[in-house]
């Protein structure tokens, strides 16, 4: 079973590279974040017409999450109410046994700003409803963009995030108990050291290797013990055909029958 997760940045203006993706890659479950648009404008016809299944929590301009199975979809859950505020960054279901959560999780922005407080917010609620909903020994996969680095090695420059949303020390906390809960980073040991996920657009980050890991795969025991391999799709964050990359690469973990 391959699973990738990718925060498209928009999916409507990432339609032609999603098809690409699709098409090379052949994800059995694609997560997406940040869709940037409501369910009803979804390019459907991209997945319908290569057998996928959608379930998707849409809002107008920002946000969205969106996963889509070769497999049926069943029990579908949207959102994390009413700490999520409204905003369209949860949505989990299950697919061959096996319950995934796709997030995109707050960023944050600076640490005494109020979306700051509401990442944290965000977080607790999310552990609540995880410890509420599954136990250790559930089939279980939170994927997507977690907005945090939980480790220096997933930093190109620590220093430079001192106190900052990605690594600050009270998400860390926060990462450290959800992590706590009996979930696994499922990329290690798959990658090389300096393996990141996100690059800004600005100041040629991408092609000096400026970047950050915060696209995860958390995965309790019974799913850790069917990983076959994982990987950060490096070259999908370069432009292809002329077509403007999303800010993230995807990622990718493949998981044994």
């Amino acid at each position: 079973m391959k699973l990738v997760t990718w925060n498209v940045n928009s999916i409507r203006a990432r339609t032609e590279l999603l098809t690409q993706l699709l098409d090379a890659v052949q994800p059995d479950v694609l997560c997406l974040q940040e869709l940037k648009t409501t369910a009803d404008l979804i390019p459907r016809e991209v997945f319908e017409s290569r057998g996928y299944h959608l379930a998707v929590h849409g809002q107008p301009r920002w946000n969205g999450v969106l996963i889509a199975s070769r497999s049926p979809i069943e029990d579908v859950h949207m959102g994390l109410e009413p700490d999520d505020e409204g905003e369209a960054r949860m949505i989990a279901a299950t697919i061959d046994g096996l319950r995934i959560v796709n997030l995109y999780c707050p960023q944050g922005q600076s640490a005494d700003s109020d979306k700051f407080a509401f990442k944290l917010r965000f977080y607790r609620a999310l552990r609540a409803w995880v410890a509420a909903t599954a136990t250790p020994e559930t089939p279980l996969v939170l994927t997507g963009d977690f907005n945090i680095a939980p480790r220096a090695e997933d930093l190109f420059d620590p220093s430079l995030f001192v106190d900052v949303p990605t690594f600050h020390p009270l998400e860390l906390a926060e990462w450290r108990e959800l992590v706590a809960f009996g979930l696994h980073d499922a990329l290690l040991p798959h990658i090389e050291p300096r393996t990141f996920s996100f690059w800004d657009y600005r100041g040629a980050a991408f092609r000096f290797n400026q970047g950050v890991r915060i696209d995860h795969f958390l995965v309790t025991a019974p799913v850790l013990a069917r990983v076959e391999t994982a990987s950060v799709l490096r070259d999908w964050r370069k432009k292809r055909d002329g077509l403007t990359p999303s800010d993230h690469a995807p990622v990718e973990l493949v998981l044994r029958a």
